[in-house]
């Protein structure tokens, strides 16, 4: 009985397609595939949005900018801000208090003795100076800056904090966070490499909270609404969706939620799942 309901949904076309980016819509390299392009063009004609939702901040979305089919509305930093990409336009935003994240940051290090901090606000990256950064900053960029966490923590309205450690994998210093922070903070990481990164935002904010707004907006309801995800960060989106799609090779967890399983991001999962939709619904 349960073969047969998922064979079902998976025949179901989507009012709307959420997907994740990086590990997901994206390939391997980082650019969008000539499938996956296709496949977000020819849902827009039959009248199905493709929203992204993904862990970057506003300042590294040029990869869809000019993406045809892409819906304008992005999710972004996790849930933290909703961006209109056509019109470069903020639309929502939850931001950090700075006062009790500082206390919290103070709570992590007692705990992950090597932690290491940075603030984002979605155009600006503020950071200490023993955070270990994946670019070189020459000092030149305006947006990215270093300091004090008491002073960087009040110099903008943040709306993540990243917390890195050499030590411990993503999953491990999760769990010693989640611990220290529990509902005061949403804490998750969407992770790959070794290196310990966890991202906080506010409580309560998630990917799926936000598209739960979007779809308010647009008059879409979640059983109608595929998302697509690989990691800890998708968890909450994809168990909101109705159509929940964890690509292949992504983090286990998403495998033990027993969420159905797309084809990897290498093979363009996304953009063949989308097809086989359109190809279901022209077919009936």
């Amino acid at each position: 009985m349960a073969a047969a309901a998922d064979a079902e949904a998976g025949r179901r076309v989507p009012a709307l397609i959420a997907t994740d980016l990086d590990g997901t819509f994206l390939s391997p390299d980082g650019t969008v595939s000539e499938l996956n392009s296709a496949a977000a063009l020819a849902a827009q004609a039959a009248g199905i949005p493709v929203l992204f939702a993904t862990g970057r901040p506003v300042r590294w979305l040029d990869v869809i900018r000019d993406l045809p089919g892409a819906h304008p509305t992005v999710i972004a930093s996790n849930g933290a801000v909703l961006y209109d990409l056509g019109e470069g336009r903020l639309i929502d935003r939850i931001c950090l208090d700075a006062a009790p994240t500082l206390s919290a940051i103070a709570s992590i290090r007692e705990v992950v003795p090597d932690a290491a901090f940075a603030f984002e606000s979605g155009t600006r990256f503020g950071y200490e100076p023993t955070y270990r950064l994946r670019f070189r900053d020459d000092g030149r960029d305006p947006a990215i800056f270093t300091g004090p966490l008491a002073e960087i923590a009040y110099a903008e309205d943040f709306v993540k904090l990243l917390v890195q450690s050499l030590a411990l994998s993503a999953d491990d210093l999760l769990e010693r966070v989640r611990e220290v922070v529990g509902s005061s903070f949403t804490a998750t990481h969407s992770q790959a490499r070794d290196i310990g990164l966890v991202e906080i935002s506010a409580a309560g904010v998630n990917k799926a909270t936000m598209l739960q707004r979007c779809c308010e907006r647009l008059g879409i309801d979640a059983s109608r609404v595929a998302a697509f995800g690989d990691m800890p960060n998708d968890v909450d989106m994809l168990s909101w969706a109705g159509m929940p799609y964890a690509v292949a090779g992504g983090h286990p967890l998403l495998q033990q939620l027993g969420f159905r399983e797309a084809p990897s991001n290498a093979d363009s999962g996304v953009g063949q799942v989308i097809m086989g939709w359109l190809g279901e619904a022209a077919e009936s």
